[in-house]
């Protein structure tokens, strides 16, 4: 076992942080205001107070050295998670909004679907450079459920929104009834989030010297 393997433990309250922040964006129960169209609207379950928890997050698992690819891949979640908190601030106004910034939109609720599959391919990488044999094999079930359920039905959404947004045309999709069976299916990859997470804190905890100071 690698005596100078990153510091576990400590890093449980950025994978919370992920998990809870992800949660508050999912979630929404909202109140609006407008005039002539413009306005604005409020959630209490707010989207920017949750990007900005994954942001904090994805930044201090970042310090973590573990091997190129997983810095490639959290400066890439780093971009994707400050686009996200823009995103959710503009989200509180209620305007016309131009082609532009529709389409920018659009294209970053894609770039979060692939950055929640590449967070979960990092924590694979996190896990095994640890030698957290269990933790690497819950990984890889949360990332699968995640490109099975969010990013293959989701991203294809995004996709199909941006390219009706480009083209000026209109693109809804009214599930009715469906829509509540589908909210059980919808949580199962958060679920499994949170037993990745608790799996890999509880696994590290068995190990010894894995406390760094600058994590404390």
């Amino acid at each position: 076992m690698d005596p100078y393997a990153p510091p576990i433990p400590p890093i449980t309250a950025p994978l919370r942080g992920i998990f809870w922040g992800g949660l508050l964006c999912v979630l929404d129960f909202q109140i609006s205001s407008t005039s002539n169209g413009e306005g604005w609207r409020f959630d209490f379950l707010n989207d920017f107070v949750g990007m900005l928890t994954i942001t904090w997050a994805v930044f201090r698992l970042s310090r973590l050295e573990v091997e190129p690819r997983y810095d490639l891949a959290m400066f890439f979640l780093k971009i994707v998670a400050v686009l996200g908190c823009i995103k959710a601030l503009h989200g509180h106004l209620i305007y016309d909004t131009p082609l532009l910034i529709s389409l920018l939109i659009s294209l970053q609720g894609f770039l979060a679907m692939a950055a929640t599959v590449i967070f979960c391919v990092a924590m694979q990488w996190l896990s095994r450079h640890a030698g957290l044999g269990r933790s690497v094999g819950s990984w890889k079930i949360t990332t699968i459920l995640f490109i099975v359920i969010y990013l293959i039905p989701l991203g294809l959404f995004y996709l199909a929104s941006l390219f009706a947004t480009a083209t000026g045309q209109s693109f809804n999709l009214n599930l009715g009834i469906g829509g509540l069976i589908l909210v059980p299916i919808f949580l199962i990859p958060l679920v499994h989030f949170f037993i990745s997470t608790s799996r890999m804190r509880d696994e590290a905890m068995t190990r010894d010297g894995l406390f760094h100071p600058q994590f404390q």
